[in-house]
C-alpha cells in the first residue's frame, strides 16, 4: 500500500514538468512571462518532473538497492529545487503563474512537503525491504 501511495505521489509531482510551455518565454516582454531569474527554477521543474516519470518506470518495473536510493536522491534533488524556487519567488515575484495565483507560496511548502512524504514512506523498513526482497526473489 506504501508503495502504490509512493507511485502515485511521484505521478502527481511528475506534472511540475509542466514548465517546459515556461522555459522559452522566460525574460520575455509579453504580460505574464516570467521573470528571467525564474529560467533556472523552470529548467529544474522540468528536470524534475521529466525524470519523475523515468523513476515511476523504474520503480514498476526495475528493483534493487540502487532503485531505492535513485527515489531518494531524486527527491531530496526536488525539495532543494522547490526551496529554491521560493527564494527566487521572494526576490523576483511572478504572481501571473496559474499555480501561485491558485495556492500562493504554499505551492513551494507544498512540493517540498510531498517530496518529504515519499523520502519518509520510503525510508520505512517494509518498503525498503520490498525493494531487496523482490530482488532476492528475482535471483533465487
Amino acid at each position: 500500500m506504501k508503495q502504490k501511495f509512493i507511485l502515485f505521489l511521484t505521478l502527481l509531482l511528475s506534472g511540475r514538468a509542466m514548465t517546459l510551455a515556461f522555459i522559452t518565454r522566460a525574460g520575455g516582454l509579453n504580460p505574464g512571462d516570467p521573470p528571467a531569474a525564474w529560467l533556472m527554477p523552470l529548467v529544474g521543474d522540468a528536470v524534475v518532473g521529466l525524470t519523475g516519470l523515468l523513476l515511476l518506470f523504474l520503480m514498476i518495473r526495475k528493483t534493487g538497492l540502487w532503485v531505492w536510493t535513485a527515489v531518494i536522491v531524486w527527491n531530496s534533488v526536488a525539495i532543494w529545487d522547490a526551496l529554491s524556487a521560493f527564494i527566487i519567488h521572494t526576490t523576483n515575484p511572478w504572481p501571473e503563474f496559474f499555480m501561485i495565483r491558485l495556492f500562493g507560496s504554499a505551492m513551494f511548502f507544498a512540493a517540498a512537503g510531498i517530496h518529504l512524504i515519499i523520502i519518509f514512506l520510503a525510508s520505512q523498513p517494509d518498503v525498503k525491504m520490498q525493494f531487496l526482497k523482490r530482488l532476492d526473489s528475482q535471483v533465487a
